[in-house]
């Protein structure tokens, strides 16, 4: 039987972000690790991704700064299981993604993890809204608004987008089981906050949970002695967006996930999966509007063609038993086609995510480009 989370499923999962930071073995700071299974992390956000530090136009308060912020459309393809069923409505999601300055001696750091030092880290800020409610029969619930918010700091790719610090803030009408006796035992609603503080040498975390006003602190250690690189939650899709985009993607990762009470094995895989037509002309107009993506509109003799829109790359994310067990999920990104001159940046374009109990799948398509990083030039 498939097992699944205690809270929010994969919904949480991936949106609470699911986005990512690493610790790699033998990376600066790491406290030893001894990974036997290194993911290889790029700068795959900048034009010339072979750049394994921060760029300083990234950084919040430099000259030519801005931050990449997306908006995405959330839509779903819901269905009755056999017992009951789920709509959605009003569904957005947006990402910020930048730079700037940690100081690791504030005093919102657990004392023993504080230091005199201040790192310039990639911040990632991800904010998901949506209205739900449950139907049984003839009866249903009213609509309850969801929201999940998470912030994610990481260090660069020469360190393997280690983990600094994340947050989760969520409200969520989880799906509750499979065959529910009545429509209130269909679902269950979380309110809920977790705030997670690595240590400086990544071989700790402290997570702080808060609910209903009552706070719980635990501590995880032995991060840096993980089979496989080890990433946070809140940061798992720009994570997976630096590693070698391409149909052959096999990688085995770890992911510390404060929700299901600490680290799971998580199996990236490209799967080939395109997007549809209409959907794929939507999203390439959008990029094209900020410059990331030039249309083919003639041939090699100048004749008229119809765009075939940009190239993608579609990877399927796997829970490796235990609670996260369950469908995957698929994340699709704009395809690297040359490393030196990446126009396109390897931008997120789609998530598609399996609601449990054969509930239907939710979908973010990617909406607008609000702004995007310097070219550089």
């Amino acid at each position: 039987m498939k097992k699944f989370p205690k809270i929010t499923t994969l919904i949480a999962a991936a949106l609470a972000t699911v986005t990512l930071a690493g610790c790699t073995g033998g990376c600066a700071g790491c406290g030893g690790a001894k990974v036997t299974n290194s993911a290889l992390t790029n700068s795959n956000w900048y034009t010339q991704t072979g750049y394994k530090g921060i760029q300083p136009y990234f950084i919040e308060g430099n000259e030519h700064f801005a931050k990449e912020t997306v908006i995405y459309d959330v839509t779903s393809e819901t269905k009755n299981n056999g017992f009951y069923k789920a709509e959605y409505d009003n569904g957005a999601y947006k990402t910020e993604f930048y730079a700037r300055e940690y100081d690791w001696n504030s005093e919102s750091i657990p004392e023993k993890y504080r230091a005199e030092k201040k790192d310039i880290v990639y911040s990632y800020e991800t904010e998901y809204t949506i209205s739900v409610k449950y139907i049984k029969g003839e009866s249903e619930t009213q609509w309850f608004e969801d929201s999940i918010k998470t912030v994610s700091l990481f260090r660069a790719a020469y360190y393997g987008l280690q983990p600094v610090y994340s947050k989760q803030e969520m409200k969520i009408t989880s799906p509750a089981m499979h065959n529910p006796a009545t429509l209130e035992a269909a679902y269950k609603r979380y309110e809920v906050t977790y705030e997670n503080h690595y240590d400086y040498a990544c071989s700790e975390v402290t997570s702080v949970k808060t609910e209903n006003g009552a706070t719980e602190t635990k501590t995880y250690g032995k991060l840096n002695k993980t089979s496989n690189t080890l990433f946070d939650n809140s940061s798992l899709y720009a994570a997976i967006r630096s590693m070698k985009l391409a149909d052959n993607l096999a990688q085995t990762i770890n992911l510390f996930n404060a929700q299901s009470g600490g680290i799971s094995t998580i199996k990236l895989a490209g799967n080939g999966t395109a997007i549809g037509k209409e959907e794929l002309a939507k999203i390439s107009a959008a990029l094209a509007d900020k410059q990331l993506y030039t249309p083919v509109t003639k041939d090699e003799e100048g004749n008229d063609i119809e765009d075939k829109g940009i190239q993608t790359v579609a990877i399927s994310i796997s829970y490796d038993g235990g609670e996260m067990s369950g469908a995957p999920q698929t994340v699709w990104y704009a395809a690297l086609k040359d490393a030196d001159n990446n126009t396109a940046r390897c931008t997120m374009l789609k998530l598609s995510i399996p609601l449990p109990f054969g509930l239907g799948t939710l979908n973010c398509s990617l909406k607008e480009v609000e702004s995007t990083i310097w070219n550089g030039k």
